[in-house]
């Protein structure tokens, strides 16, 4: 039930990810659980609302951030570090490139002149770029890409000597390296890491380039694992064919999304490379299907139906998923919780299974000792009260979610969390109501995010009242 509980905690959340960890704890990591770590991290890769609410996210469950935005007259880089102590003393760090959201990305999507791409340092690689397209033997990239790639990692260097104790690679020996550099002395000092590098549209892109530069760097292919999100191609069929055996890349495209294609339709000569996996958009989104929101709604669900294989595997519901993990808050005598009630909209009605997994695995990362009832088990007041006191739990939750159509305006839902708690007598201690709409989100994300921002405002109810 661990792994249901991100699920509903986290959704509207952050950046490109990196991930940087022992070769065999990637190896442990479910596939599912990886695509869904980062598409996470893509989406909170924005600066909007949503993103800064999957930021607060991480903090609570032990994420600490550095971000960093360099500046130029051709590019604004961005790119934010992420880091995260496991409990087996392992250490994840998320590198985290933003795809498109201001005037200066625009132009950064829109300067599609190639530019010859190679080198093994950086001044080489200036150099290289500054060559004649036309008389060149190098491969060709997309100037706008690389500009924001070498912007972003490649142009000023770590500071000091605290920023890199922070959580920047390669402590003290990093100090004057830029973040490109310190990352390949990092990945060659340490043959058994592997760097996850992960983002969505130009963040995809500049994940591409940035494996492509560490590889150049002396990094080898098995320590470069990249995963994108309707990234555009970014170089010519030589670059393709090169930096296919240099990296593993992974192109996830919604179907239907024009992105993905988008620059070998403007005539250019780009070519995509890597394993390409196809997701259908659920009927429920209903949304341009490019959108990051999409990406996380289909990892979102991967994740969650993918539990049997796994749960089976392990002969153990309670499954270690390392960085998706995180310290669930102790409450004394512990709480009941029951299936939720569910009255969907049809364009929702598939969600019911999902949006409940979502729900109850919400409660147990959240707080311990947490039981969950199944649907099949009776939710009256008296009958959880009775289970309740039989478990010796001092709490039980009822919870029912609506989804409506919202009138006048297609395809948008307004969806209603409404959550009771009562001690274990059946006597009501609080109730909480919120709502929001799929404007900005998904249905099934938009139940996360609700149940998340109940779950935290409950803190005082169940923890500070205990402490």
């Amino acid at each position: 039930m661990m792994r249901y509980a991100l699920a509903a905690l986290f959704l509207p959340f952050l950046l490109m990810m990196v991930l940087l960890c022992p070769a065999r704890a990637l190896a442990a990591t479910g596939e599912q659980e990886l695509e869904l770590a980062s598409s996470l991290v893509s989406m909170a890769s924005y600066s909007d609302e949503l993103s800064l609410l999957a930021r607060e996210w991480l903090t609570e469950t032990g994420w600490q951030f550095q971000s960093r935005a360099t500046s130029t007259a051709l590019a604004q880089g961005r790119y934010h570090l992420v880091t995260k102590e496991l409990p087996d003393g392992r250490r994840a760090v998320l590198l985290a490139f933003p795809g498109t959201e201001s005037v200066s990305d625009a132009k950064v999507d829109l300067r599609t002149t190639a530019v010859p791409f190679g080198g093994s340092t950086v001044e080489e690689f200036q150099t290289i770029a500054a060559q004649d397209r036309h008389a060149t033997a190098y491969p060709l990239v997309h100037k706008g890409f690389d500009d924001y790639t070498m912007t972003a990692l490649f142009h000023d260097p770590i500071e000091s000597a605290e920023s890199a104790e922070d959580g920047e690679p390669g402590g003290d020996k990093a100090v004057g390296q830029t973040m490109g550099e310190a990352l390949a002395a990092e990945l060659r000092e340490h043959p058994d890491e592997i760097l996850c590098l992960t983002g969505h549209s130009l963040g995809g892109a500049a994940a591409i380039l940035t494996a492509a530069r560490l590889s150049d760097m002396g990094v080898r292919p098995e320590q470069l694992r990249v995963i994108t999100f309707g990234s555009p191609a970014v170089g010519d069929t030589a670059f393709a064919r090169h930096y296919e055996k240099c990296m593993q890349l992974t192109r996830i495209v919604v179907a239907g999304d024009p992105v993905a294609a988008a620059l070998q339709s403007l005539g250019t000569r780009y070519v995509q490379f890597g394993a390409r996996t196809v997701w259908k958009q659920d009927r429920s989104s209903a949304r341009f299907e490019h959108e990051m929101v999409v990406y996380l709604d289909k990892a979102l669900r991967y994740y969650l139906a993918d539990d049997g294989a796994d749960a089976s595997a392990a002969g153990n519901e309670e499954l270690a998923w390392g960085v998706l993990d995180s310290q669930p808050k102790a409450i004394s005598g512990g709480i009941l919780v029951a299936a939720p009630s569910l009255d969907l909209d049809p364009l929702a009605s598939d969600d019911a299974v999902i949006d409940t997994k979502a729900l109850q695995g919400a409660w147990q990362e959240r707080y311990a000792p947490c039981l969950v009832q199944s649907a099949s088990e009776p939710s009256d007041i008296t009958s959880l009260s009775t289970a309740a006191r039989r478990s010796g739990a001092h709490y039980l939750v009822r919870q029912h979610v609506a989804v409506k159509r919202v009138r006048d305006e297609a395809d948008v839902l307004r969806i209603v969390l409404e959550t009771s708690i009562y001690d274990a007598q059946g006597n009501l201690v609080t109730a909480a109501s919120k709502s929001t709409t799929t404007k900005r989100m998904t249905a099934l994300e938009a139940v996360c995010y609700l149940q998340f921002s109940t779950l935290r405002d409950l803190d005082t109810v169940f923890v500070i009242q205990n402490a």
